[in-house]
């Protein structure tokens, strides 16, 4: 097996608060693909939740609190892409970067459970499945 052959691991954060959950929009080629978590890879040598406190910060501009471990997804992307997300669920949080956390383009916003918006990023498409 090659390293090509290697699947990908991501972590990202599920933030709930009120029975909302957090998502921001995600982009591709400087369009906007589908919404999301606060998320990203997992660096070598890091644990599951450094690197969602690492991507929290780094993405959304929030240091959050009371984690523990979520689900998990497995992630096969139409161009072949393979990646694992190992979700970590915060139950508070810090706005600790205005700037970053009001960013327009990607808009965080709190959605209910029962009415979030479309499309879905493929791993939160999974774990809501």
């Amino acid at each position: 097996m090659s390293v090509r052959d290697s699947v990908t691991s991501a972590v990202a954060t599920l933030i709930i608060k009120n029975e909302q959950i957090l998502l921001g929009r995600r982009f591709e080629n400087e369009q906007f693909a589908s919404w999301q978590c606060p998320g990203g890879y997992l660096q070598r040598g890091e644990t599951v939740e450094q690197a969602a406190r690492r991507l929290c910060l780094q993405k959304a501009g929030l240091d959050i609190q009371c984690l523990s471990r979520g689900p998990y997804s497995n992630n096969i992307f139409a161009d072949s892409h393979h990646t694992v997300t190992l979700y970590i669920v915060a139950k508070d949080y810090q706005i600790t970067n205005q700037a970053v956390f009001k960013d327009e383009k990607v808009q965080w916003s709190w959605f209910a459970m029962d009415a979030l918006p479309e499309p879905l990023f493929l791993p939160l498409q999974k774990v809501f499945q």
